[in-house]
């Protein structure tokens, strides 16, 4: 498939810092969540899995803290996994883009074998908030095809034991995902909640669980995104400085 086009195939060539990613003009974008998530994660030396990869943002940024990979991108829309494609072969990252419905295994992932897991899956619950018309958009914000039943299944299968899982998640749902994962055996280990600024509610939850690991979970203080007006607060900055 060819850059560019029109319509549902059209995508768009956007910088981030020194990073030039091709993505989907509609459906998932990359944002700020995927540049927190990979400052966030803890770096592990070997095979690394995105699951819901979009564009492959996230093995782009992870690969500019050091990681070398193979990374392996899993994603369901075929534009995005095309785009990731792309990105991956223009950063000159090893691995492969698995074309793939995550509700299911695949015969191309080796389980117990990925020293990290990433991920920044729909945040919407199927019947809650609008749907949009546009089925990629649809599916990169609601969980039509990525249920977070499934996601801990697959990070389970996937992880070597004592391997990390990092996502973004919903602060209204972390009762949700805390149970959901410790019931996968994968034991929340670090919590980090994301703050627009530092008088309003948390937007993100940024989780890091172990395969296999012990009980105890550190909470990190607040990550506060915005100064006075739009101005990234100074560790912010840093983050993009050192990523991007």
């Amino acid at each position: 498939m060819p850059p560019g086009g029109q319509g549902q195939d059209a995508t768009t060539h956007d910088r981030l810092g020194r990073h030039y990613l091709e993505q989907p003009a509609q459906g998932f974008r990359f944002a700020i969540d995927s540049v927190l998530l990979a400052d966030f994660a803890t770096p592990a030396p070997g095979p690394v899995a995105d699951l819901g990869a979009g564009c492959g943002v996230l093995c782009v940024l992870l690969a500019a803290r050091g990681l070398v990979g193979p990374f392996c991108a899993v994603e369901i829309d075929p534009l995005a996994a095309a785009c990731a494609e792309r990105n991956l072969q223009r950063a000159g990252l090893s691995g492969q883009v698995l074309l793939h419905d995550l509700s299911q295994p695949h015969p191309g992932l080796k389980p117990n074998s990925f020293a990290l897991v990433v991920s920044n899956p729909p945040f919407g619950q199927p019947g809650r908030g609008r749907l949009s018309p546009d089925p990629a958009r649809a599916r990169a914000r609601h969980e039509l095809a990525l249920t977070a039943e499934d996601l801990w299944q697959r990070a389970r299968e996937l992880l070597a034991p004592g391997a990390r899982l990092a996502l973004c998640w919903p602060p209204a749902r972390l009762p949700e995902a805390m149970s959901g994962l410790a019931a996968h055996g994968l034991a929340p280990r670090r919590l980090r909640l994301v703050h627009g600024r530092v008088e309003l509610p948390a937007k993100i939850a940024l989780i890091q669980a172990v395969k296999d690991g012990g009980e105890e979970l550190g909470v990190e203080p607040p990550l506060i995104v915005y100064e006075q007006g739009r101005q990234y607060s100074p560790e912010v900055r840093s983050i993009y400085q050192r990523l991007c």
